[in-house]
């Protein structure tokens, strides 16, 4: 057999290998973060684990791996080894615009630069049902060109609203749908479709091969057989490309929003 052969033989060869915390902090960062952890790769990540919520964990993976599939950016994660038990890391990330909407409604940023990947993160938060959004779980920092805007905590998306998902649209008491409505109170309907409709394109071409391969990556004990099967069920039905052409038809007749 080929080397390629082998490598394509099946999902699960290249493991999400855990980095391992060398010491930790407790720090409240938000409420289902309790500990930054400085680890053996130098770098400090703010930890979520199973502890509180089962499912967190793999929430956060499933999710930041995804979105970067259909082009969000995310801070990096990673399977990080604390206290013998492996949790989901979200490396630190500094600079961060605090109060960054009335930064930019000041001036002191162009918050055109922000509306497509604000744009972006809105459908996938409606796609994996991520009711949380609310306006600091957008990290706005500054890079060489301007502002830019990370899609951090998915902790409470996905499966911690059980499976399948929740009927859309989702309800406008949520912060991901009150917190965006702020948004555009504030900036106009900034919302653009054409990123909006990337970002649905991008989930319709996921197979559920790929899917499967995320959910490999990362430690079994984060995800049970059966929880696993029903993703790929789901993923491989019609339920999951008539949520994304209800996400793409929503926020394009306003309906969702």
């Amino acid at each position: 057999m080929g080397e390629k052969a082998k490598l394509d033989e099946g999902p699960g060869l290249f493991p999400g290998l855990p980095i391992r915390a060398v010491r930790c902090d407790p720090m409240g960062v938000s409420a289902d973060c309790k500990q930054v952890c400085r680890c053996n790769d130098g770098s400090d990540y703010a930890i979520k684990s199973a502890s509180d919520i089962p499912t967190m964990p793999h929430n956060e993976w499933f999710c930041a791996k995804l979105a970067d599939l259909v082009g969000l950016a995310t801070p990096v994660g990673k399977v990080v080894e604390v206290d013998g038990g492996n949790s989901f890391g979200s490396r630190w990330q500094s600079g961060e615009e605090s109060s960054w909407w009335i930064s930019a409604k000041s001036g002191k940023f162009d918050f055109a630069d922000l509306a497509p990947a604000l744009s972006r993160i809105f459908a996938f938060d409606l796609f994996v049902h991520n009711g949380d959004r609310h306006l600091n779980n957008y990290f706005v920092h500054q890079q060489r060109t301007g502002p830019a805007v990370l899609a951090m905590d998915f902790g409470r998306a996905w499966l911690f609203n059980g499976f399948p998902l929740p009927s859309l649209p989702m309800n406008k008491g949520e912060n991901t749908i009150g917190d965006f409505n702020k948004l555009r109170v504030l900036f106009g309907d900034f919302i653009r479709i054409d990123e909006v409709k990337e970002v649905t394109r991008g989930l319709r071409d996921v197979k559920t091969a790929q899917a499967r391969e995320i959910i490999n990556q990362h430690p079994k004990q984060w995800l049970s057989e059966s929880q696993k099967s029903a993703i790929e069920d789901w993923w491989s039905s019609d339920g999951r490309t008539a949520r994304i052409d209800q996400v793409e038809e929503g926020i394009s007749d306003g309906s969702f929003l």
